[in-house]
């Protein structure tokens, strides 16, 4: 978890933001701090304050004349205390009683020497935030404070000023760099999308920097992967209709062949050729975001038995069937499912020893699930995520007695997810296929696009 937000480039970006901010502010309060501790403006600035000191000290007099110290703070921001043998005067009622303060000396021992005699001399302290100054005149003592007693501390504010600020700041440079890299964030759900089959999705192009024109690249990528797959897909229409009619031809003529062999040889492959043209059809028919099915109530059960019964009269026997009693009404395409189904069980006979039975278990929750279970020989790890795919074949010798062209699985798949449901399959070397079917009993509409790259 501590990773993904150092995977944000926003957070990233302000991370460098954020840390240059800090240095520069570091490097100023450095700099400035060098400079001000510079020998000749702490003389300057020493001896200013001094002479003022002295100005002030003469205006108040010997003894400290209560009167003027009350003009002086009332034109200064600050307030003065006045005690003695004779004289306890203050400008402000809350003033602290003498004693009340510690007073210490100056900062370090050269403020002593830049301030001169009078300065280096006095005593000095803060509370609350007020800074306090006390200067020996004789017998007396005489208290500046400053700010006023009653005007709050300067600095009494600063933190949560400076804080509110620096929060206010970071949360623009946030927004700013949030809007900066937004694209990615489209371009990112566009790849994704496009990755998924939908082709028809374009990235925004609403900016006309670098990002604008790498979605706009994207979106011309997506327009000729699309234009090349339809092409692909036309084409193979066009070949597959165009070879029904001669392979119809050879049909009728084969019935004029006398020997009985080579009649039947040459209809099993002809047989053959047909199926496999009937498969490239039907999935490209499902693998188009216009495909409709044809939706009617089924019993999902009775369906699976009949299907069993249709397509493999001769080897019944060879299957188990693990159904339960009560009907299961579904809204399915029935064609299509008894083709789903066809393939997925001819593929576990295939697959299966004849003296071991092929299981067909199914059970119901939110959707129904159908487990069709064979004891073959089983599918390689690195074969198992692929043999769902179009003409892919796990045995590349593609012999006759291994399996077919790569297509039932494909098709039976892209059943699947045209009802929005899936299929997958398990397996280990020895111990035989899984495979795990899952139908909606009503599936939603509009049909989910799973169009396949």
């Amino acid at each position: 978890m501590k990773f993904t937000l150092w995977r944000s480039l926003t957070a990233r970006l302000l991370a460098i933001f954020v840390a240059a901010s800090l240095l520069f502010g570091f490097g100023s309060y450095l700099g400035v701090n060098w400079v001000l501790d510079r020998d000749y403006l702490r003389t300057l600035a020493g001896s200013h304050m001094a002479l003022y000191t002295d100005y002030m000290l003469a205006d108040l007099g010997d003894p400290p004349d209560p009167a003027v110290a009350a003009r002086l703070a009332a034109r200064l921001p600050a307030d003065f205390q006045i005690y003695g043998p004779d004289v306890n005067w203050s400008s402000a009622a809350d003033f602290p009683q003498p004693g009340k303060i510690d007073f210490g000396p100056p900062t370090s021992s050269g403020d002593r020497t830049v301030f001169g005699e009078t300065l280096g001399q006095a005593g000095y302290a803060e509370v609350d935030g007020h800074r306090f100054m006390r200067l020996e005149r004789g017998a007396y003592s005489i208290v500046i404070v400053s700010p006023k007693l009653t005007q709050p501390p300067t600095d009494a504010n600063t933190g949560p000023i400076i804080t509110a600020v620096a929060l206010i700041m970071l949360a623009l440079c946030f927004l700013g760099v949030q809007w900066q890299v937004r694209p990615l964030q489209w371009i990112r759900e566009g790849a994704a999308r496009i990755e998924r089959g939908d082709l028809e999705y374009r990235i925004p192009e609403k900016r006309s920097d670098d990002l604008g024109d790498l979605a706009r690249d994207i979106n011309r990528m997506a327009d000729e992967v699309s234009e090349m797959l339809e092409a692909k897909r036309q084409l193979l229409l066009a070949i597959s209709h165009e070879l029904r009619s001669p392979l119809t031809r050879t049909k009728v003529a084969l019935e004029f062949i006398e020997d009985d062999k080579v009649r039947e040889d040459i209809c099993a492959d002809v047989n053959e050729m047909e199926g496999l043209i009937a498969d490239l059809l039907e999935t490209e028919r499902l693998n188009t975001r216009h495909r409709k099915l044809n939706l009617s109530p089924v019993d999902a059960w009775e369906l699976l038995r009949r299907t069993v019964a249709e397509s493999f009269p001769n080897q019944q026997a060879r299957f188990d069937l693990q159904l339960p009693d009560d009907e299961l009404i579904c809204d399915w395409d029935v064609t299509r499912t008894k083709l789903l189904l066809k393939n997925l069980l001819e593929n576990a006979l295939r697959h299966s020893p004849e003296a071991a039975p092929v299981t067909i278990a199914a059970s119901v929750d939110d959707r129904v699930n159908i487990q069709i279970i064979d004891r073959g020989e089983g599918i390689a790890e690195e074969d198992l995520a692929r043999v769902t795919e179009p003409f892919y074949r796990a045995d590349p010798a593609r012999s006759r007695s291994t399996g077919g062209f790569g297509l039932g699985l494909y098709l039976a798949r892209l059943v699947a997810e045209a009802h929005g449901g899936s299929l997958h399959l398990t397996s280990a070397p020895g111990q035989g296929t899984v495979a795990h079917l899952q139908l909606p009993q009503q599936p939603a509409l509009p049909q989910v696009d799973t169009r396949s790259l």
